[in-house]
């Protein structure tokens, strides 16, 4: 293979396919690649450049389509004499990009941590080859209805990506599949509200998603003390019982906004208030990057514990990909409601997690974003170590309880004043709950690890010197 074939080909900017194609038109153009040369096979290029052969699939199919190379069957791809080429075609993405890069921008990317940005750790080029798998659905698939038995093999494939010491007896059939993280907690809400006391039990610092979407419905939030352990299993006793509560809302693995884990003894007393009083457990485990610190409830109470995930947080959210394994018996209901709601994930939707889920890269990327993550917090932690900090390793935010001489207000709008957006910690707290004087702040992977440190620096520097007009 020539010298042109090296990683020096793909020294442009953008996805790793349109580098490739970039670099390719470049050595066209200049000669290095005359016309009449024969590309090197897809898997060799792929091989050479420490890509997936998806990639260069994806790189050559826009060379051709856009007249730089022919393929010729059995053959292979050759670069097209010159007075063959027709004039360059825009891009496809050219429009997309023209008239939505106000929007693309209109918030600041570089300092952004209200919320986690995860890094591309290779994970594009597996979404990327999704799609194009996708593509090749059958016809009857693309035009009709999406229904339940057409997406088994999905169902299937969730459950294999699921440790064997996390299902606890769960069945493909168990579970359902969901845009999302957002949409699973709708859905498990509309299920359980419509059976039950349209009363929902919380952590008393709680996900301000979860609390939309049980007001939405016209039910009642309460929430219920924690400790450092979570859930204070004598207050959700005692708010049952005066509540009649149906459920409760829970995340013991990573918990939203404070990063407390619940132990498992822990997780066995709520288990035995839940059994007690006859209500519901829902477990969101959608911001846990690592392996699980301890039973799910589905496990300890599989008679009434639903348990959420989605791949917002280590893959991508832009896919809108998430799951609810219901507890025994209960699949069909929720599908009723899924049905009442939009028939299930669209087939193109459903193909493209499978193929995510079936990619050989997959794992890699996903343990490379927890390196990546864990990269970051040990940046966050030392630098604000000395004070009162909630984080893990495998969680992609941290909490800071501010010190004395800050309110919440003043200290997020004097961050936002340097273009740094922080969450306030009024927004996890319940309409009729005590405001926690904290902050959550969020890990940026799309900004350089040098920066995240600049930045926090800057937050260092206000947390040490509050004024006097600031003071509590």
């Amino acid at each position: 293979m020539g010298t042109i074939f090296s990683t020096d080909l793909m020294s442009g900017q953008g996805p790793k396919y349109r580098r490739l194609v970039d670099g390719l038109v470049a050595a066209i153009k200049s000669g290095d690649l005359p016309e009449g040369e024969k590309l090197p096979p897809v898997r060799e290029l792929a091989w050479e450049l420490k890509i997936t052969p998806g990639t260069v699939a994806r790189a050559y199919s826009i060379l051709g389509e856009e007249g730089w190379v022919s393929a010729e069957v059995g053959r292979g791809t050759y670069v097209r004499p010159l007075r063959d080429r027709p004039k360059q075609r825009a891009r496809s993405s050219d429009g997309y990009l023209k008239h939505q890069a106000h929007a693309l921008h209109n918030e600041p990317e570089t300092d952004f941590l209200f919320a986690p940005r995860l890094p591309d750790v290779g994970q594009v080029d597996i979404i990327r080859d999704a799609i194009r798998a996708a593509a090749d659905l059958p016809d009857t698939l693309l035009l009709r209805y999406p229904f339940h038995g057409s997406q088994a093999y999905l169902r299937e494939a969730l459950l294999a990506h699921i440790p064997k010491h996390e299902q606890g007896g769960i069945s493909a059939d168990d579970i359902v599949v969901t845009n999302g993280g957002q949409n699973a907690i709708m859905l498990s809400m509309q299920t359980l509200l419509a059976e039950g006391t349209r009363v929902v039990m919380v952590e008393e610092h709680s996900y301000p998603g979860l609390r939309r979407a049980v007001e939405l419905l016209g039910a009642k939030v309460v929430g219920v003390p924690m400790d450092e352990q979570g859930i204070d299993p004598q207050a959700l006793a005692h708010v049952a019982r005066s509540s009649g509560a149906s459920l409760l809302f829970t995340m013991p693995e990573a918990h939203n906004p404070t990063c407390r884990v619940t132990d498992t003894a822990r997780r066995h007393e709520v288990v035995d208030v839940a059994r007690t009083h006859g209500f519901h457990i829902v477990q969101d485990d959608c911001y846990r990057l690592g392996p699980a610190l301890g039973p799910s409830y589905r496990s300890l109470l599989p008679e009434q514990s639903w348990f959420i995930s989605s791949f917002s947080k280590t893959i991508s959210p832009s896919l809108r990909a998430g799951y609810v394994v219901t507890p025994s018996g209960w699949a069909s209901k929720m599908r009723r409601v899924v049905d009442v709601n939009y028939f299930g994930v669209s087939s193109p939707t459903a193909e493209i997690l499978f193929q995510m889920l079936s990619h050989p890269d997959l794992e890699q990327s996903m343990t490379e974003m927890r390196r990546r993550n864990r990269e970051y917090i040990e940046i966050a932690v030392n630098m604000l170590g000395r004070y009162e900090l909630g984080w893990s390793h495998d969680v992609p935010f941290f909490w800071l309880k501010l010190p004395h001489g800050w309110r919440v207000s003043s200290f997020c709008q004097k961050a936002e004043n340097k273009g740094i957006r922080i969450r306030p910690g009024d927004d996890f707290a319940l309409r009729d709950g005590p405001s926690p004087q904290a902050v959550r702040i969020s890990v940026n992977g799309q900004m350089p690890p040098e920066r995240f440190r600049e930045v926090l620096a800057e937050l260092v520097d206000l947390l040490d010197n509050p004024t006097d007009t600031l003071s509590v």
